[in-house]
């Protein structure tokens, strides 16, 4: 693996697991509470769902990480695991990178056309090392027994 995949990318990971934790943070207690006048209070399962999605994804994303930044991880984790694993991750971050730059498409040119380019060009990044990453499975293998 090369230095992209061990080092790059599990910092770009864990940089997006900061940035939705920061996210989910401002939104959840700096935003002022305004349910009681609009009478728009969230359903209690609508909250439980998103909450399990987040947590799910936060740990895909962690997990991820960890799988390309930690070759202890990598050897002990089973290589269908690791596989699927780098496949769901590689496959979810090219659908966040599709919605960055739709996101960043859509709008007139400022800095969130930036933001967003960089945020989608960086999920590629990820999506390609994730994928590419399940390859470089079988180079863990090691030898193959002689015939």
């Amino acid at each position: 693996m090369t230095v992209f995949h061990r080092r790059v990318t599990p910092v770009l990971l864990l940089g997006q697991v900061a940035y939705v934790a920061l996210l989910e943070f401002a939104f959840t207690f700096l935003v002022p509470d305004t349910a009681g006048i609009d009478h728009t209070d969230p359903s209690p399962s609508g909250t439980a769902l998103y909450a399990a999605v987040l947590a799910v994804a936060l740990l895909a994303m962690t997990g991820g990480a960890a799988l390309l930044g930690s070759a202890r991880v990598r050897a002990g984790t089973p290589r269908a695991l690791r596989m699927g694993w780098l496949i769901v991750l590689g496959v979810g971050e090219l659908a966040i990178a599709a919605a960055f730059l739709k996101a960043g498409g859509a709008g007139d040119p400022g800095p969130d056309t930036l933001i967003g380019l960089l945020a989608g060009v960086a999920s590629c990044a990820i999506a390609w090392s994730c994928l590419t990453g399940t390859g470089a499975g079988r180079a863990d293998r090691g030898p193959s027994p002689p015939q």
